[in-house]
């Protein structure tokens, strides 16, 4: 019985790659293209091809057939053109026409067997530019269909996910709404997955909208729920938004998302970030700093003002007015806590001070 139930289980076992590719070179010289479609997205191709265990690459299978649909389906799925077959030949030097072995390239290959079309065809693709590079420029067109159908031309879910990961982050750069809800929606990618960059910091979609000022895209990105505290280069999303001096607008919705106020910018890490504000001429970004203080006095908000306080930041008796504060606002208010938050930070402060001057 158990011997029953184990070859029902192994009868419905995925294939595993070298079963999966096998299979492929079955229907290349078959010519069956559509099966192959099929069969090649459960296998990254490109990638078995390149650890060394196949001698012989599928390319130069569709050119020993002569086969054009084949060849313009391996070119589109960015199969590498740099990989060599060797093969026997006729050699020039020998009067009696001595077989010598010898390394092709595909064009090589196709050129060899006199297939001039396919040469063409491969040469062709062999002179565009890398493939990420050619994704980047549709992307910038703005289009959902001619993205989809650009990734849909490799043929393999995972690589094809994995260049929509990429897309997120380049319509992130580009400022792209309608590209950031194509990769959100259609492909499911994460809204926080993060991508480790040349400089060895990770980064989101809404850091990298942020870093290059795209305040549309990030607040987009905020809508659907990315997460703001996620730390690349300059820590949390508010810090970064300081950092490359973004919009007001984006910065109090970062604000009254509760995003940690108590972080210090990597640079100055003595500073609180409305000090840092101040050193760094940002006149309108401490302004709506204090304006969020304002809006949690104003609100009774004691929760988060106390969280503030108990993290470090001191700056809650902030002016209104010149002549009316955050403290005036809480008694207003009758917000007896607030005024006694306020009450304590100032004490605390100003023993400080009497500390230091002995």
């Amino acid at each position: 019985m158990d011997d029953a139930n184990d070859y029902d289980k192994s009868a419905y076992e995925a294939p595993d790659d070298a079963t999966l590719y096998v299979e492929c070179v079955r229907l290349v010289e078959g010519g069956n293209i559509k099966r192959f479609e099929n069969v090649v997205t459960k296998i990254d191709v490109i990638r078995y091809e390149l650890i060394g265990e196949v001698s012989k690459p599928l390319l130069f299978y569709a050119i020993e057939h002569n086969d054009v649909a084949f060849v313009k389906t391996l070119l589109d799925m960015e199969i590498p053109l740099d990989r060599k077959y060797s093969i026997m030949i006729a050699s020039a030097d020998s009067p009696e026409g001595q077989l010598v072995q010898k390394k092709l390239t595909a064009y090589e290959y196709a050129y060899e067997l006199q297939y001039d079309n396919l040469a063409d065809l491969i040469q062709l693709q062999a002179n565009l530019p890398p493939y990420e590079q050619r994704f980047f420029r549709i992307l910038k067109l703005n289009d959902n269909r001619r993205c989809e159908t650009f990734l849909r031309r490799l043929n393999n879910q995972k690589r094809e996910n994995d260049f929509a990961k990429r897309g997120l982050f380049y319509a992130a750069q580009l400022g792209s709404v309608r590209l950031l809800d194509h990769f959100l929606t259609r492909w499911k990618i994460d809204i926080n997955t993060q991508l480790e960059q040349e400089n060895g910091y990770s980064t989101t979609a809404l850091l990298t909208s942020i870093k290059y000022n795209q305040s549309e895209a990030a607040k987009f990105l905020l809508f659907r729920h990315a997460d703001p505290s996620i730390k690349g280069q300059y820590d949390n999303a508010l810090v970064t938004a300081l950092h490359y001096q973004s919009k007001n607008g984006l910065l109090r919705l970062l604000l009254d998302k509760n995003v940690d106020l108590t972080v210090r910018h990597p640079d100055y890490r003595k500073l609180s970030l409305r000090e840092y504000c101040v050193l760094t001429n940002r006149v309108k970004a401490k302004a709506e700093i204090d304006a969020y203080i304002i809006r949690l006095i104003s609100n009774g908000n004691y929760q988060r003002l106390k969280w503030l306080v108990d993290n470090g930041y001191t700056f809650i008796n902030v002016n209104i007015t010149q002549k009316r504060t955050g403290k005036q606002l809480a008694k207003e208010r009758y917000y007896e806590n607030i005024v006694k938050l306020i009450d304590f930070v100032e004490s605390t402060q100003m023993k400080a001070k009497i500390k230091m001057n002995y």
